[in-house]
């Protein structure tokens, strides 16, 4: 289908947040719109929870971010070596391949190293002695690999190549004076009086060109002294120059120093390192550690934008971390029209009615589109959730109408259902200052100046009076690190129709100025007040912008 499109509701999210989000994405991917997916912003209060149970819904997917990743990226899958691959398979690979770099795992499948072709061609312009297939610790498997011999004897001893590299191309007496233990001889023609010198100097490997081979009593006595034979089709010209590429691309490698990127690191990050460093390709490596691909300067410059739809709110301050690096493709709200800036146009519906969930259901009747009974259960509960079971002074008649026909649909009677929701969701037991205080909490910026909001519903605002002090401090806190004229919560009884505010911060006085209240111990009474859209944030504008 298409890419994927975030639905996603504020920060802090409540219910309308939540179950807009799943509704509306349940209804784009229902009309085959985008492959829409529902996301929260943070974790779900015991409301939300109690309705998305009694619908058997599961809890979207918590995203963190909307900045774009190296995951997000089209970054190459690339062939992996393996630290003893010889120079002679990698450099085929790779040329086949059209690659120019590519990691090197060590035996547990973790990044050891980068080859790249300039690694190669440089080994190659170095002066590499007749010790290099020593000094590389190369394998006997590379070099039979290389030279594509033959084995005629194999002595199970030797593993690794310990000794020089000669060309028998003299004497076999003349030969010996200048082998050592353990080195390897290639020999040209039928020498096998060179051969028998040989074996006296206890050399490990005797290699023979242009497909030769040797008696069975000579290639017995050579068993006898563990002097492994192989045969190569190789001239011996060719076979002197082949067998460099042997070497392991574990010994030309870069080693140290690596610049690698992980699957869950920012673009913004890659960019900042690519811009300080010049190579053509970088490892990516997940969360496990193992090289997964690379990734190039090109791959990064373009890379396509997640794209977000935001409902419940219009306010840069409650989208999702990095939203102005996403792609918005639309916004559904009830909110005033805030600060939130988008790259193009997009589908911008903002009803003046009690709860996003409204305007959702609208969408559905609109098109034409039949409501499944879960997702009518969710907008209901969002509906009652946000107009305090219609007692709201933002509840509108649509509201009410459309909140009908959902239960209807949901097969739920309305005051029951709600009644058992704020229960869920107004207990306060087992919970700490800050998950209350956060359970609802909106920032709101007035110019130069700014305020937080937090309302928690509860059935027992007395039965808050053990946590006051401990949340009063809390308070004072967010008002101190986030350079705030207050923070206000209220403690909002729904059935009563009536709150409780406490205020702390340096500028406790607006809130008695706009209320026209005197706070006592930090606290005062707002009877009818229930609405922090409505009753609150407005008189709380009007003072702050004075």
């Amino acid at each position: 289908m298409k890419d994927i499109v975030f639905v996603s509701g504020h920060k802090n999210p409540d219910s309308d947040s939540i179950c807009s989000a799943i509704a509306y994405a349940n209804y784009l991917f229902t009309i085959g719109r985008y492959n829409a997916v529902p996301v929260r912003l943070g974790e779900i209060n015991k409301e939300t929870e109690y309705i998305l149970k009694r619908f058997h819904t599961e809890i979207p997917v918590l995203l963190k971010t909307v900045k774009q990743t190296v995951e997000d990226l089209e970054y190459d899958k690339v062939t992996v070596f393996s630290k003893e691959l010889t120079l002679k398979t990698a450099w085929s690979l790779m040329k086949q391949q059209n690659l120019k770099s590519a990691p090197v795992l060590d035996d547990h499948s973790q990044l050891l190293g980068l080859l790249s072709t300039s690694n190669i061609i440089e080994g190659y312009m170095d002066q590499w002695d007749s010790q290099i297939l020593k000094e590389a610790n190369t394998p006997i498997e590379n070099v039979i690999d290389t030279l594509d011999a033959s084995i005629l004897y194999l002595d199970k001893q030797l593993k690794t190549i310990k000794g020089e590299i000669h060309i028998a191309a003299m004497t076999g007496e003349e030969a010996s004076k200048r082998v050592h233990e353990n080195d390897v001889v290639i020999v040209g023609g039928d020498r096998d009086e060179a051969i028998e010198h040989l074996m006296n100097k206890k050399i490990s490997l005797i290699i023979l060109t242009g497909s030769l081979s040797i008696s069975k009593e000579l290639l017995q006595r050579c068993a006898d002294a563990h002097m492994s034979v192989i045969s190569t089709p190789f001239n011996t010209f060719m076979a002197s120059q082949q067998i460099i590429q042997a070497v392991p691309v574990e010994y030309v490698m870069q080693k140290g120093g690596l610049t690698t990127f992980s699957t869950d690191d920012t673009v913004d990050y890659v960019k900042e390192v690519m811009s300080e460093t010049r190579y053509r390709s970088y490892p990516v490596i997940d969360f496990m550690g193992r090289v997964v691909g690379s990734i190039s300067r090109y791959q990064v410059l373009n890379g396509m934008k997640k794209k977000v739809i935001q409902v419940d709110h219009n306010e840069r301050s409650q989208a999702i971390d990095g939203i102005e690096e996403a792609e918005i493709l639309e916004i559904i709200d009830h909110h005033r029209v805030a600060d939130i800036q988008t790259v193009g146009p997009v589908l911008f519906r903002a009803e003046p009615v009690g709860c996003t969930a409204t305007i959702v259901a609208k969408c559905y009747k609109e098109s034409g589109v039949e409501i499944p009974q879960d997702m009518a259960g969710l907008m209901l509960g969002a509906i009652i959730s946000d107009t305090l079971l219609f007692k709201s002074p933002t509840c509108t008649p649509t509201d009410t109408k459309i909140a009908k026909e959902l239960a209807a649909i949901a097969g739920v009677d309305i005051q029951e259902f709600g009644m058992s929701m704020f229960k869920a969701g107004t207990s306060l037991v087992g919970k700490t200052v800050e998950e209350i205080f956060n359970q609802d909490y909106k920032k709101f910026t007035f110019g130069d100046l700014s305020a937080g909001v937090a309302q928690v519903n509860t059935m027992d605002i007395e039965g808050f009076a053990p946590y006051k002090k401990d949340m009063l401090d809390y308070m004072e806190q967010v008002a101190k690190d986030n350079h705030m004229e207050f923070t206000m919560l209220l403690l909002t009884d729904v059935i009563n129709a009536t709150s409780e505010v406490l205020v702390a911060g340096p500028r406790k006085d607006y809130v008695e100025t706009a209320f026209h209240v005197e706070l006592v111990d930090q606290q005062a009474s707002l009877p009818g007040v229930i609405s922090r859209k409505k009753q609150v944030v407005p008189v709380i504008t009007e003072v702050l912008t004075q």
